[in-house]
């Protein structure tokens, strides 16, 4: 259920971001990295750069992250 939650408003943000979240996000703009991490096979989804702040907003605001 959190890792759920953690992907939901990761996608969100992807999205606030004006990034597609299921596509590599690439190494152009503000938000690059290596798409390509240990374990995986292929580029990974855009989303997964917002994975950390998912993370630090669910635990800073648990009351509200409850309702998403």
């Amino acid at each position: 259920m959190e890792d759920e939650r953690i992907t939901r408003i990761a996608r969100a943000m992807c999205r606030a971001a004006r990034l597609d979240p299921d596509k590599p996000a690439g190494n152009a703009g503000p938000y690059t990295m290596s798409m390509r991490q240990q374990g995986h096979e292929a580029p990974q989804p855009a989303w997964m750069l917002f994975r950390r702040e998912a993370r630090q907003f669910v635990s800073r605001h648990r009351e509200v992250a409850v309702r998403l």
